[in-house]
């Protein structure tokens, strides 16, 4: 599958100090769909213990060469003990999370292993810019779902994306048992270079 073995998983987006100000100093950190471990080198910056989980090989061969802790895992099936972490970041994860059902039991198992805060950044509906918008028009009869679109390389099917609403997030969030705490729009720039408008946000699991 494509990302299983694409060459790399590199991520445009940054972690906004507005939602990284909901870490605690000693919180144990799990990086949901690291990749290269970018998020994994910031937080060993700051001294916390943090490990990253994917399922690309040649991006976590690089983590790993980086002297990172990774381990190769299915989102929604985490090698890990309840409670293991803190607090979790994802970063244009929940974009390639498809359908709805999958992107919820992905934020179960994070709840399952302890993530009490979720570091998010991903991508909203950019219904302004012409090439989304038709790619969201041709992606709801072959996905089923608004601002669902299949991604292909030369008519080879590599992936589906997925980009949200702010009340369509808030409420996959609620679904799961989080409350978002912080939210913001920023223009951001996707991983082949355009500028679209992003979401950065910090959810709160209920009872926290």
């Amino acid at each position: 599958m494509y990302w299983d073995e694409t060459s790399g998983v590199p991520s445009s987006l940054i972690l906004d100090p507005r939602v990284a100000a909901y870490l605690k100093p000693q919180d144990r950190v799990l990086d949901l769909g690291c990749g290269a471990g970018r998020m994994l080198g910031e937080m060993a910056g700051t001294g916390r213990f943090a490990v990253g989980a994917d399922r690309n090989f040649p991006s976590l061969a690089a983590a790993a060469d980086r002297g990172y802790r990774v381990a190769r895992a299915e989102l929604a099936a985490l090698p890990f003990a309840d409670a293991a972490f803190d607090a979790g970041i994802m970063h244009a994860v929940l974009t390639t999370l498809n359908p709805r059902q999958t992107r919820l039991d992905v934020l179960a198992e994070a709840r399952r292993v302890g993530c009490k805060v979720l570091c998010v950044a991903d991508f909203l509906q950019n219904w302004d810019l012409p090439y989304y918008a038709a790619r969201y028009e041709a992606g709801l009869p072959e996905t089923g779902e608004a601002g669902s679109f299949v991604v292909r390389d030369e008519g080879r099917v590599l992936y589906t994306a997925h980009h949200f609403t702010l009340d369509e997030l808030e409420g996959l969030f609620a679904a799961a048992g989080y409350r978002v705490a912080f939210a913001d729009t920023p223009k951001v720039r996707t991983r082949s270079g355009k500028t679209v408008t992003g979401v950065v946000l910090a959810a709160v699991a209920d009872g926290h």
